[in-house]
């Protein structure tokens, strides 16, 4: 793992819609390393490198959950959206940043104290039309002066710390995580038998938008996904319904709302994983869905296979991975990349 990297990457903002700052460390990044850069009509990051074979592409949106500002109110209290799927209990309180066209300003997700609160107002969670943000502004005329507007994103507190040797804890680690093991696998990729294409989509926390027009753009023969899915190994959990955890093996995704993978193009990873002794976990998805569920459908559709890393606290201030997991990824993909060819493909896509 890049540990650098991935920390420049967890501390930019990124709200869905406002992912200028994500492009350009993905840029700066991998400039020196690929043939061409180009972008899609909604700014989804994409860059080749080669020129002969299947075409490859290895995606991880670059989008995280977040709000945006819909209200100023005349003393100085701020009405916000949510942008992607937030639980109300996972805002409260916490510290964002808001990104103007100045700059950030800090700010927190407010609400009534528990002092002012009945019993029976304790026990329900808070609606999400109670909270505001407080900047410590006390009139509209000074949140203008402070440079915040309406249209405005924020996210939370940009946060990334070493727990222990393999823990990482950190904002937006969906998915910035798996844009940074894009990253590093387009870097370390040698193979001049495939064109390769690293993708960092926008908008998926709102509809997996990029994947489409990044899909439509790139026209890849095959793609391999990677993202995040819900870590199962923390108190309260149904482990048969979410049986990750961290430290065991990445993720290959089986089934989600709209992605089946691939079955030759699964089994033949599964096969590499076996192979170089990686261990693999195995989970299903129905309220949810990645980027793959775009990129196996749009322009005649194509073999897709979506891996996730297990991750605990997701769509919130504040998530963790494993290394181990990141870095086991890392060598499974790499594997499958520097092995693949045009005959594989055309074993792999071969339908009768």
């Amino acid at each position: 793992m890049e540990t650098n990297l991935l920390k420049q990457l967890v501390m930019a903002s990124g709200t869905s819609g406002d992912e200028q700052e994500i492009r350009e460390i993905l840029y700066k990044e991998l400039v020196s390393h690929a043939d061409e850069i180009t972008f899609d009509g909604l700014g989804s990051f994409i860059a080749r490198k080669g020129s002969r074979g299947p075409k490859v592409a290895i995606i991880g949106h670059m989008d995280e959950v977040g709000f945006i500002v819909k209200h100023i109110s005349q003393d100085g209290f701020i009405s916000f959206d949510t942008v992607g799927s937030w639980w109300n209990q996972s805002m409260l309180n916490h510290r964002v940043e808001i990104r103007t066209q100045t700059g950030k300003v800090a700010g927190i997700i407010g609400s009534i104290a528990p002092h002012a609160l009945s019993e029976a107002d304790k026990a329900r969670p808070m609606e999400h039309d109670a909270m505001f943000i407080d900047i410590g502004a006390d009139s509209a005329e000074m949140v203008a002066e402070m440079g915040v507007a309406v249209g405005d994103f924020v996210c939370p507190e940009p946060n990334f710390t070493n727990l222990t040797p393999d823990r990482i804890l950190g904002k937006a680690l969906d998915n910035r995580a798996g844009c940074a093991l894009v990253a590093e696998l387009f870097k370390r990729c040698d193979n001049d038998e495939i064109t390769l294409y690293a993708v960092a989509t926008v908008q998926e926390e709102v509809g997996l938008r990029g994947a489409q027009t990044s899909a439509e753009a790139i026209k890849p023969d095959i793609a391999i996904v990677v993202d995040t899915m819900v870590a199962g190994d923390t108190p309260g959990f149904d482990t048969i319904k979410f049986p990750l955890k961290l430290g065991a093996g990445a993720a290959l995704a089986i089934f989600d709302k709209r992605y089946i993978p691939h079955q030759k193009l699964k089994q033949s990873l599964v096969d590499t994983a076996k192979l170089i002794g990686e261990p693999l976990q195995f989970c299903t998805m129905k309220t949810g869905a990645t980027d793959g569920g775009r990129y196996n459908v749009m322009g005649g559709g194509r073999p897709v296979v979506a891996f996730c890393l297990p991750t605990r606290y997701l769509h919130a201030n504040s998530s963790m991975i494993s290394k181990a997991d990141y870095d086991s990824l890392a060598t499974l993909i790499g594997q499958f990349l520097t092995e693949y060819n045009a005959q594989k493909h055309e074993t792999i896509c071969k339908y009768i």
